[in-house]
This record gives structure tokens, C-alpha cells and sequence, in this order.
């Protein structure tokens, strides 16, 4: 099996649509032109700056599993490891420069991971690097002194989520064992190591993931939904995603099938997904209804509907809905019901899924005015979804791990 047989579907049908975008084009093309001309510091030097460069007589044993991920994963070029000092459990894949490929880790994970445990983090950071995600610049798009449109943010949402799952099964081909990448995601979301203290227990984490799949949950039960949304999926999820490859016929001889593997994994990934859109059940009509009345609602709040409002909502909606028959005193008159609409009929997670798109909408236009912030807190208020997650999606910062 090689990694490029292994890697999500999604991943790689959302890279190709965003690499042939000309936002994304335009970007790589100055990003370059920087490198050449020297304006972006390297990322060796930097290194070399404020990391230490573990070579193989100082870490003969992380450079052993680093051979092992470079092996399994067919990758040829020259690869460099680095520690830095951190309390915090962290590791990096930088994009190549002149051929060479940086990793970097903070002390105290490589500390406290065991060995199939390092071999999981070394291999997903890995797997960045050899499906090429570092060819979408990410960083530089939602942090860009102009909001990216909020449909390629969405779509930047979506593809990093998916890259993530791609990167975790590259970190699972390298490590071969459920149980050990199971306990480093769970190092990894509660920075807990010692079994003293928490004793992990597989059956256990993956019960979070039933908890928060519940569409029935009632308020106060199940995991806090906020997390579903952030830009890497939720550790339970994560996990779940990797039991299903690991009960796949690409970790084995027998079980399931790639596209039954994708087809499951999209199931558990689609919470996050703006499916609704073009959904066609009771409960999509309601959330495209709420969606749509509230979106052009937010962008009215503060003097008017601007032209790059108006665009961004064109380009969101497609050629579905005309904004210029879109009467928005009539809509903002009607949007109580069509909250209380999608409020009786769709789950909480639903409805978080629904004001995380209004978010991103609301912020391609910057800055975002008092009045809009309000409409979006009355929304999440009216809604019942957890104080907080207004701020987090708007406030959200974003890149690949």
C-alpha cells in the first residue's frame, strides 16, 4: 500500500478545486516572488535560530522512527528534525526549502510520547508534506489583510478538515497500532500523560464520539459542539475516522473498501459540512431558509449591503437565489419564525453548523460593526447555542498542525 492509495478522497477532490482557483493562483504566485527576492525569511534559518537541530548521533532513536515514516510513506528527499523548548504538546511540518523537508517538535512531546505514539505525530506531520497541502496557503489566506470571500473560506474550512484526516492516516500507515494513535490524539487534547492520574482507555474515548454524534442530545448533555467546528476535527471524531481506515482493507487484507471507508468517514465529517444548502429534507429547507433570510439580514445591519457583501453572498449562494429580489425588511420581519422553524426541527450541532456559516459570511466583510455582532449573538442566543461560540468562530485562527 503506498500513502497516495491511502488518502482521503475529499482531501484531494477539495485540494484540486482550490489549487485551480485563481484567489489561491494569485497568492502562490506573490508568495513566490517574495521567496525569490528574499522577502520571507527562511524557514531553515529560522529554525537553526530558535530550535535546536536534532542530528542522528544526538536522537539515534527519533531518527530512526523519522526513516521508518520516510520509508513507509516513499518519500526521497533530505529530511531535518528540530526541538524547541515547550511546555505545550506540539508538532510542525514546514513547506520545503531547497529540497529539504523541516519538522519541528517541542521538547515535551517528545518527552512524553512512547515510540508508536511518536511514530503516529512524525508520520501525520508527514503526510502534510507528501500530499502537498502546504501548496495551499491557508495562513495566508484567512489572515490576509483582505478577508478571503465567504465561499473559499468555507471551502478552505472544509479542505483542512479533510487534510487533516489524510495526514492522521499517513500518521496510522507509519505507527500500525489503533490503541497507540488513539492515546497520542488523547495526549494531544488533554495534555494528560501520566496514567496515575487518567488511565486511557480506548472503549471510553471512542463513547465521546456516540455522545456527540446523538442527534436527539437535549441542552447539557453530550460534548461541548463548539469543537466541531474549529479548523482540525475533534479528537473523538479523529479517532473514529481512524478506527474505520484501520478496519479498512488499506491497513489490512480484508474489511471494508475504499469508497465505503469515504462514504462513512463523510458521514461523520458532514456535521461540519454545509450540506444543508442543497439538502432536500424538512430540516435542510428550514436551515437554508434561516441561513439565507439571516445572512442578508447581517449584511444589511450595518450601513447597507455593500458591493463586497453582495458578491461574497452571490458567490456563497450560487445561481440558486437572486439577491436582487431578496426584499431584506421583509426577511428580517420573518426571521424570528424561521428560527423558531429550524430551533423545532434540527438538532443543536445543526444549529451551530448554521451560525458558523453566518459567521464566515459576516467577516468577509471587515471590520465587523457592532450592529452585526449583536444580530449574531441575538441568533446564537435565540437558537440556544453555547455563549462564546459567536467569538470563536469569528476570532478563529487557522493552519495546518
Amino acid at each position: 500500500m503506498t500513502a497516495s492509495a491511502i488518502r482521503c478522497s475529499n482531501d484531494l477532490k477539495l485540494s484540486k478545486a482550490l489549487l485551480a482557483r485563481q484567489e489561491i493562483k494569485r497568492l502562490n504566485r506573490s508568495i513566490k516572488r517574495q521567496s525569490e527576492k528574499g522577502e520571507q525569511s527562511a524557514t531553515r534559518r529560522h529554525l537553526l535560530a530558535t530550535s535546536v537541530r536534532l542530528s542522528p548521533g544526538m536522537a539515534a532513536g527519533v531518527h530512526q522512527k523519522a526513516d521508518l515514516c520516510v520509508e513507509r510513506l516513499g518519500i526521497d528527499s533530505p529530511l531535518e528534525l528540530y526541538a524547541y523548548a515547550s511546555p505545550q504538546f506540539n508538532a510542525a511540518c514546514f513547506k520545503p526549502e531547497e529540497g529539504r523537508v523541516f519538522i519541528m517538535f517541542s521538547s515535551s512531546l517528545l518527552e512524553a510520547f512512547n515510540d508508536s505514539e511518536l511514530l503516529f505525530v512524525m508520520g501525520h506531520e508527514l503526510g502534510h508534506h507528501v500530499y502537498d497541502h502546504h501548496q495551499i496557503p491557508i495562513g495566508y489566506v484567512l489572515r490576509g489583510r483582505q478577508p478571503p470571500p465567504a465561499d473559499l473560506a468555507l471551502d478552505l474550512f472544509a479542505w483542512s478538515r479533510y487534510a487533516e484526516i489524510s495526514a492522521d492516516r499517513a500518521g496510522a500507515f507509519c505507527a500500525q497500532d489503533l490503541e497507540s494513535v488513539a492515546r497520542a490524539l488523547f495526549k494531544l487534547a488533554s495534555g494528560i500523560t501520566d496514567e496515575r492520574v487518567v488511565r486511557f482507555e480506548l472503549h471510553e474515548f471512542l463513547a465521546q464520539v456516540d455522545d456527540m454524534l446523538a442527534f436527539d442530545d437535549k441542552p447539557g448533555q453530550g460534548a461541548p459542539k463548539q469543537d466541531w467546528f474549529s479548523t482540525h476535527p475533534f479528537s473523538p471524531l479523529r479517532v473514529k475516522a481512524l478506527k474505520l481506515f484501520h478496519e479498512s482493507d488499506l491497513m489490512g487484507t480484508t474489511g471494508m473498501d475504499k469508497p465505503t471507508l469515504e462514504d462513512q468517514v463523510h458521514q461523520i465529517m458532514s456535521l461540519m459540512e454545509p450540506d444543508y444548502l442543497q439538502g432536500k429534507t424538512d430540516s435542510s429547507r428550514a436551515m437554508r431558509d434561516l441561513f439565507l433570510a439571516a445572512a442578508v439580514v447581517i449584511a444589511n445591519a450595518y450601513e447597507g449591503i455593500s458591493k463586497k457583501e453582495r458578491d461574497s453572498l452571490k458567490r456563497y449562494l450560487g445561481k440558486t437565489y437572486s439577491l436582487d429580489t431578496l426584499d431584506s425588511d421583509r426577511l428580517k420581519e420573518d426571521l424570528p419564525r424561521r428560527i423558531v422553524e429550524v430551533k423545532d426541527r434540527v438538532s443543536q450541532a445543526q444549529r451551530m453548523q448554521v451560525l458558523r456559516d453566518l459567521c464566515v459570511v459576516a467577516a468577509s466583510e471587515q471590520p465587523i460593526s457592532d450592529a452585526e455582532r449583536d444580530l449574531l449573538n441575538h441568533i446564537a442566543s435565540e437558537l440556544e447555542v453555547p455563549v462564546g461560540f459567536v467569538v470563536q468562530c469569528l476570532e478563529s485562527d487557522i493552519e495546518l498542525d
